[in-house]
Order: C-alpha cells, then sequence, then structure tokens
C-alpha cells in the first residue's frame, strides 16, 4: 500500500528523499522538520515521566512549535525549536569551537513590519535547540529560558539574531541544560 504522501505526488518515498538530498532548501526544511520530530520526543518523554500534564503540537506562523502545561503551574511553557547554524559556523578562540551558534530569527517579516523578523522573548519561555547539524546526533539538544538569551544590539525588546550554544559535554552549560526534564523540574519550582 503506497503511503498518502507518495500518492499525493505521485512519487516514491525514496525518489522524494533523493530530491530533497539534492536541494538545499529542501533540506534545511527537512532539518527543521526532524528537529521538531525529536524535540516533539523529548516532550513525549517528560510527559511519561508525569513532568507535563499535556501539551499541544503547533505548525501555525506566529505560535511557538509547542505548549506544555505543568502540574501545578498556571501559565503555559511555550517551547520554540531550532537548529544550531550549519557545520562551519560557530563561536571560536584561536581557531578551536567554543560554543555553537543558533538563530533567532524569522525566515521572513510580516509586511509593514520589519522588526516582526525578530522574536520578542514574550513569544516564548523556552528555547530548545537540536546539536544534530554539529553532532550528527539529531536527538542531542540544549534547552535554555528565554530570559537568558541575548537581546538584539539595537533593538533591545527583540532578541538577538545569533545566540550562543554551549558545546555538549561542557563542564559549565548554565544556564542551558542538556536535559529537557531538568529544566522544567526547575521551571515548575518557581510560581509563573
Amino acid at each position: 500500500m503506497a503511503d498518502p504522501v507518495e500518492t499525493e505526488y505521485g512519487i516514491s518515498a525514496a525518489e522524494l528523499l533523493e530530491a530533497v538530498s539534492h536541494r538545499f532548501r529542501a533540506k534545511v526544511a527537512l532539518e527543521g522538520v526532524v528537529a521538531e520530530v525529536q524535540a516533539h520526543r523529548k516532550i513525549l518523554a517528560a510527559y511519561g515521566a508525569g513532568l507535563v500534564d499535556h501539551f499541544e503540537v503547533h505548525d501555525q506562523d506566529g505560535y511557538a512549535d509547542f505548549t506544555l502545561h505543568l502540574k501545578g503551574r498556571a501559565e503555559p511553557i511555550r517551547v520554540e525549536c531550532k537548529n544550531v547554524r550549519d557545520s562551519d559556523e560557530a563561536y571560536r578562540d584561536a581557531g578551536k569551537i567554543v560554543a555553537y551558534k543558533c538563530e533567532t530569527q524569522k525566515t521572513r517579516a510580516s509586511k509593514g513590519d520589519p522588526l516582526s523578523r525578530y522574536y520578542s522573548p514574550s513569544q516564548f519561555e523556552i528555547l530548545a535547540v537540536c546539536l544534530g547539524k554539529k553532532t550528527r546526533q539529531w536527538s542531542q539538544f540544549m534547552f535554555v529560558e528565554v530570559g537568558h538569551l541575548s537581546r538584539h544590539s539595537t533593538h533591545s525588546e527583540k532578541l538577538a539574531v545569533m545566540q550562543r550554544v554551549p558545546l555538549p559535554g561542557s563542564s559549565n552549560l548554565a544556564p542551558w541544560f542538556d536535559d529537557l526534564g531538568k529544566l522544567l523540574k526547575e521551571m515548575s519550582r518557581r510560581p509563573a
């Protein structure tokens, strides 16, 4: 039985994957989807551990990718999912990679508002950064509360375009977490 996507487009899954592998923009879009699926798995694990009461997945402009509802917390926690930048981009010191880069701006601005391309810290509470482009382990993430992200240099009400993401296994990840559950436990201890 053919997959619905194969039926809709009249090509096989193998042909589709082959085409994606040779098209930069399609591959970037696919990597975004992979990161969101992997983040969804992290959320399901937190749900299974009893840290999340329920959650929603969003695929709509203007919404964070996920909304989490924690037990005992009135306000939901919105999670925005991003990938680290390509393998050649990173923060370096004397040529050595000391941190990864994550771009925190939208693909395009809305008509009439050039600043809408930049995220406001009020649009989500957690940034989930997939490290797959660097580590080739697409299930590896770093998580941080939005209040710890850098602000834009000329528009302080917006987030900076590039954020510094610590390397996995660093001796001090703070304020970042390599485990969503640990961050959610920390957040659930504080009033919303």
